[in-house]
C-alpha cells in the first residue's frame, strides 16, 4: 500500500514537472510578444497620428485592463472548476483571440479609434495566458511543490526579460509586421500547450473546505498578503525599468547597456533555480522574509555604487532575490489561500502585479523620473516597508 502511494505521488510530481517546463514555453513567448508590443507601441502610434506624450498612459490603460482580466479570468476559472470542467479549451480560444488581435495591430495602426479597440481586445484576451496557467499547477501539485513548479514556469519570463534589450536594438527600423505576426503565431501555437498540460496531469484530488470563520480569516490574511506583493512588485518595476539604466551610465558607457541590463534577469533566472532547496529548508515564508531583507540590502547597494565592481554584483543579487520573492510569494500564496478559490487568489496575485506595473507608469507620466537620487531610494523604502509587514504575519 505505502509502494502505491509513493508511486502515485511520484507520478505525480514527474507530471507537475514537465508540465511547469512546458508552460515556461508558453511565458516566454507571451513575454516576448509583451516585449514587441512596447519596442513597436511608439511607431504604431505615429502611424495613426497620436501624440507620443500619450504613450505611458496607452501603457498604464494596458496594466489596468491586465489587471481587470487577471481577476475576472481567475473567478472563470473558479466556475469552471466548481462544475467540474476543463479550461483549457476555454484558455486556448481566448489566446487565439489575443493573437489575432496582435496580429492585425500593424496593420489597423492607420485608424487610431480601431486600433486602441484591438489593443484592448489583445491585453484583456491575453490575460488567458498570465494567472490560468499556475492554477493549472496548483490544482494538480501538492502546496509545498508549488515555489519550485512557479520558479521553472518563470524562467520563461526570465529569458525573454533578458532578451529585451538585444531585440530593441535587433528589430530597429524592422517593419512591425513581421515580428507581430511571429509574435502572435508563437502565441497562438503554445497557447496549445496548456490543453497538453490539462491532460496529462491526472485528476486533482477534491480540495477541502474552509469553515466560514476560517475563510473570513483567510480574507482578512490576504489582503495584506496583496498589499506586500504590491510593495514588493513595486519596488521591482522602480527598479529594473527606471534605475536600473539610469545607474549603470552613471558609471559606464551607455552603449554597453544591452550587455549590463541583463544582469539582474541572469541574476532572477539564478534565483527561480535555486527557491526551491531554500524553501525546503526553512519554509516559504522564512525565505520571503530573508529575501525581502536581502533585496533591500542589495538595491541600497546598487544606489550606492561608485563602480561597477560593486554595482554588478548588487544587481546579480537583487534579481536573484526578486525570483525568491515572486516563486515563494506564490507559495505562501498555495499555503495560506481558500483551495476551492485557487483562480481567484492567482488572479488577483497577478492583477496586483499589473497594479505595480500601472503605478510605475504613472509615477513616470507624473514626471518621477527626475526625481534624481531619490528614486534610487524608492526601491529600498517600498521593500522595507513590505518587509515590516512580512515579519508581522503568522505562520501558517
Amino acid at each position: 500500500m505505502t509502494a502505491m502511494l509513493t508511486a502515485t505521488f511520484l507520478s505525480r510530481a514527474s507530471a507537475a514537472s514537465r508540465a511547469a517546463w512546458l508552460l515556461a514555453g508558453v511565458e516566454f513567448f507571451f513575454s516576448l510578444g509583451w516585449v514587441v508590443y512596447v519596442i513597436f507601441l511608439p511607431e504604431l502610434l505615429a502611424r495613426g497620428g497620436v501624440d507620443k506624450r500619450h504613450l505611458l498612459w496607452l501603457l498604464a490603460a494596458d496594466q489596468l485592463l491586465f489587471a481587470l482580466a487577471d481577476w475576472s479570468i481567475g473567478v472563470a476559472v473558479d466556475r469552471a472548476r466548481a462544475a467540474l470542467r476543463r479550461i483549457g479549451a476555454m484558455l486556448v480560444l481566448l489566446s487565439a483571440v489575443a493573437a489575432v488581435a496582435m496580429l492585425l495591430l500593424p496593420w489597423l495602426a492607420a485608424t487610431p479609434a480601431v486600433f486602441l479597440l484591438a489593443t484592448a481586445v489583445w491585453v484583456a484576451a491575453s490575460a488567458a495566458l498570465r494567472a490560468p496557467p499556475y492554477v493549472l499547477l496548483s490544482r494538480h501539485a501538492a502546496r509545498a511543490a508549488m515555489p519550485r513548479l512557479a520558479g521553472i514556469q518563470l524562467l520563461g519570463l526570465a529569458l525573454a526579460s533578458a532578451l529585451a534589450p538585444y531585440l530593441a536594438i535587433v528589430l530597429k527600423g524592422v517593419d512591425p509586421a513581421l515580428p507581430f505576426a511571429l509574435s502572435a503565431l508563437s502565441v497562438g501555437v503554445t497557447a496549445l500547450a496548456l490543453v497538453a498540460v490539462e491532460r496529462s496531469l491526472p485528476p486533482p484530488s477534491p480540495p477541502l473546505a474552509v469553515a466560514a470563520g476560517g475563510r473570513r480569516a483567510q480574507v482578512a490574511g490576504w489582503s495584506v498578503l496583496l498589499l506586500i506583493a504590491l510593495l514588493l512588485a513595486f519596488g521591482q518595476q522602480v527598479h529594473t525599468a527606471l534605475n536600473s539604466a539610469a545607474q549603470f551610465k552613471r558609471l559606464a558607457d551607455p552603449a554597453l547597456l544591452p550587455w549590463l541590463l541583463p544582469v539582474f534577469w541572469v541574476g532572477f533566472s539564478i534565483g527561480l533555480l535555486a527557491v526551491d532547496r531554500l524553501v525546503r529548508a526553512g519554509g516559504a515564508l522564512a525565505v520571503l522574509q530573508l529575501s525581502a531583507a536581502g533585496g533591500a540590502l542589495a538595491l541600497g547597494s546598487a544606489a550606492l555604487a561608485g563602480s561597477l565592481i560593486v554595482l554588478l554584483p548588487a544587481q546579480f543579487v537583487a534579481g536573484a532575490l526578486w525570483g525568491c520573492i515572486l516563486c515563494t510569494s506564490i507559495g505562501v500564496a498555495a499555503e495560506r489561500g481558500d483551495p476551492l478559490q485557487s483562480g481567484r487568489h492567482t488572479g488577483a496575485l497577478m492583477a496586483t502585479l499589473a497594479v505595480a506595473a500601472l503605478s510605475r507608469l504613472s509615477l513616470v507620466a507624473a514626471g518621477g523620473s527626475a526625481w534624481g537620487v531619490s528614486l534610487d531610494w524608492l526601491p529600498v523604502a517600498v521593500w522595507a516597508a513590505a518587509l515590516l509587514l512580512l515579519l508581522r504575519l503568522p505562520r501558517a
